[in-house]
């Protein structure tokens, strides 16, 4: 296939006429369209790792969507290198995604994550259970081409086919899964609502690889294939994740210094203590001391440790296709992938796992399920009249209805909303709601 064939992944399902004097490219416009949309700001408002009333230091889902765009396109600079050895290496890089697209695919990534971070996917996804489920990545899809406002309502963001691919990192439906292998987590997947969107989306591919598309994990029972540009994108996240999350913790001072340097130097040992021969500072205990020892060391590490990651990355043929965006995958060596997992860990280990963040993690989980509890007792009393016209626009049933608008709240709308029910003496008839 030529890169001639890429033009039906510029397409929109709703046509639309560029406006007078408007030169920019497909993509440009996705990546606008996502940067002013109201679910891109409400990530200001939303839970990365730590709650976003706790300081004024750490990531917000916003920030580490910037980040993870921004290594994006350092990943997509890096490969596939500047020489080309053959016709195949010429084609991997005429299907490269643009720097619009994949910085767009990035910056939407977490549009879908409700408030209070993975406790809240969970309360919803215990209500939704038997009526679509809840899944961030799903809600992802949802809000890119359902939600959002923009032209016409009830289309989204009326992404492009290309765009949709990027950030549908899970392509197989909630109804294709066993719920009794995942409770209380959500599979990984997208909403029976959308299967129209998704089949418009994978029009262009063959039937068999649309089929190959659903090939599952049999130990995670989780989808295992996606498109180049949702490899980038992907990994990205994993970067900014892995990294940005320690470097908030030193900065913070979260737990002992021994603590933390202990468990980073575990990290490191999983892969014999070091990456990046001759670079001393790639080392458990040398990341370890920089990021303890103030701003002016950890930056350096935080940079060299990013860069290290970008570097090692690669092009991969993934056999069971033939379409360029299916049969190729940004990826890492063995160690770099094994190390980025081990320090993804060291965060939830110190951070999460901590009986004073669980309280917290539980304590929005009753926020979500009650709101969400309250809000179906009478949703045309309790929500809106604007908002609920917008949501009922997509045609959703009642549960998807309030799922969707609770799913929308950052964390402290909820915490307002939540009062405003629950809290005597709080609120009034003229707070902004």
């Amino acid at each position: 296939m030529s890169s001639s064939d890429q033009t039906i992944f510029a397409k929109r399902q709703e046509p639309e006429e560029s406006r007078p004097g408007d030169k920019r490219q497909e993509f440009s416009r996705d990546r606008a369209r996502v940067i002013h949309s109201a679910g891109f700001r409400r990530l200001q408002g939303k839970t990365q790792v730590m709650g976003v009333g706790e300081g004024d230091f750490h990531r917000t889902r916003l920030t580490h969507s910037v980040e993870c765009a921004q290594i994006g396109y350092g990943l997509l600079e890096h490969v596939p290198g500047k020489e080309r050895s053959s016709d195949v290496d010429a084609e991997i890089e005429a299907w490269l995604p643009s720097r619009d697209l994949l910085e767009a695919a990035c910056l939407a990534h977490d549009l879908g994550h409700p408030p209070f971070g993975h406790g809240g996917e969970r309360a919803l996804h215990a209500k939704m259970r038997d009526h679509g489920g809840f899944e961030g990545n799903g809600q992802t899809l949802r809000i890119l081409t359902r939600l959002e406002k923009h032209r016409q309502q009830g289309k989204g963001l009326n992404p492009t086919r290309r765009l949709v691919l990027a950030i549908l990192k899970y392509p197989v439906p909630y109804g294709s899964f066993d719920l009794s292998k995942h409770d209380p987590d959500p599979p990984k997947c997208f909403f029976d609502e959308e299967k129209e969107i998704v089949d418009w989306a994978m029009e262009p591919f063959h039937d068999s690889e649309r089929h190959q598309l659903k090939h599952r994990d049999p130990d995670k029972d989780r989808p295992i294939f996606h498109t180049l540009d949702c490899s980038i994108m992907e990994l990205a996240d994993d970067i900014a994740y892995g990294i940005h999350d320690l470097e908030d913790i030193a900065g913070r001072q979260l737990v002992p210094p021994d603590e933390f340097r202990e468990a980073v130097v575990s990290a490191f040992d999983k892969v014999g203590g070091s990456v990046g021969a001759g670079d001393s500072l790639l080392t458990g205990k040398g990341i370890a001391d920089s990021f303890s020892n103030g701003a002016f060391e950890r930056k350096p590490a935080v940079s060299r440790l990013v860069n290290h990651f970008i570097t090692a990355a690669r092009i991969e043929r993934v056999q069971r296709f033939m379409h360029p965006l299916l049969a190729h995958k940004v990826d890492l060596p063995d160690a770099e992938r094994e190390l980025l997992g081990a320090l993804k860990k060291v965060s939830y280990s110190l951070v999460v796992k901590r009986a004073h963040v669980q309280q917290l993690e539980r304590r929005g989980q009753r926020v979500v399920a009650n709101l969400y509890d309250a809000f179906m007792d009478d949703p045309k009393a309790f929500i809106p009249t604007s908002s609920l016209e917008d949501l009922r626009a997509t045609g959703a049933p009642t549960e998807r209805v309030v799922c969707d608008y609770v799913a929308g709240m950052t964390d402290r709308y909820a915490e307002m909303v939540y009062h405003r029910f629950f809290t005597p003496g709080f609120g009034s008839s003229g707070d902004e709601i």
